[in-house]
């Protein structure tokens, strides 16, 4: 299954195929990689840690990056991605999903990412989990996936998937949301990451004040040393000042028999 190279991938989203509603550069040819596309996080889905409600936010090609909202993953959250781009494969095209090294590189675990059958139709969705122990941002529009294309060989008689919109995928995300977010391994995993950070927050706090409490008491044993020394200096040339140096003189030449 040879994988499509990068103009192959122009050639064929030109004429309508793979992807729809490509990024473009400032010349409008689609951005494409040598061997891969980037696809854009479109649609993203959480529950309210308050509220307990399905929240939704949705990426706005007439904003610019910098005015694009941005979803904040806390340790443990999970949310739901759908793809801005909508993939459409002919019948001698399969593709595979995967999320981008810089996910894994920043602790965040992409799950049901992988095959896409000839034929189909529709947008990318995709649940992301931060399981680092810092707080992860995403940004909508920022590329987080990543597709590559294999030609394969068209089956006889095959049919091809039905469309699938991004309202209908929007749908089934709320649906599979509601029951996913309900669901108490889930809390309890949360949970558990909640308690081990909070007791990892609470031995670096120890250690800080510790630190800063050793630290506090060295200084203040030097500050008393610099003042006893001082003491000492000033005291010696207090008497130096004030000492009857004539007299002492005098006294010294008659006990050695000086004239």
């Amino acid at each position: 299954m040879p994988i499509l190279n990068k103009r192959e991938l122009e050639r064929r989203i030109a004429e309508g195929y793979l992807i729809l509603s490509p990024l473009r550069d400032e010349a409008g040819n689609p951005v494409v990689e040598p061997a891969s596309y980037d696809l854009r996080a479109g649609i993203v889905l959480w529950k309210d840690q308050g509220s307990s409600q399905i929240i939704r936010q949705e990426f706005d090609e007439k904003k610019g990056p910098l005015e694009q909202a941005v979803i904040t993953l806390r340790p443990g959250q999970m949310v739901f991605v759908i793809t801005h781009e909508e993939l459409k494969l002919p019948d001698d095209v399969s593709g595979t999903v995967y999320s981008r090294n810089k996910l894994q590189k920043q602790n965040v675990l992409a799950l049901n990412a992988g095959h896409v059958d000839p034929g189909y139709e529709g947008p990318i969705m995709i649940r992301l989990i931060n399981l680092g122990a810092i707080p992860w941002p995403l940004t909508l529009g920022e590329a987080v996936f990543t597709v590559v294309f294999h030609t394969v060989q068209p089956a006889d008689g095959a049919k091809g998937h039905p469309r699938r919109t991004k309202a209908e995928t929007l749908e089934a995300a709320m649906k599979t949301a509601v029951e996913a977010f309900s669901n108490p391994f889930h809390d309890l995993y949360q949970d558990q990451i909640k308690r081990q950070l909070d007791e990892h927050y609470a031995g670096v706090e120890n250690r800080l004040r510790k630190s800063f409490s050793d630290e506090f008491f060295r200084k203040d044993d030097v500050a008393r040393l610099a003042f006893y020394f001082g003491a000492v200096v000033v005291a010696g040339i207090t008497v130096i000042a004030k000492a009857p140096w004539a007299q002492m003189w005098t006294w010294l030449k008659a006990f050695l028999g000086w004239h």
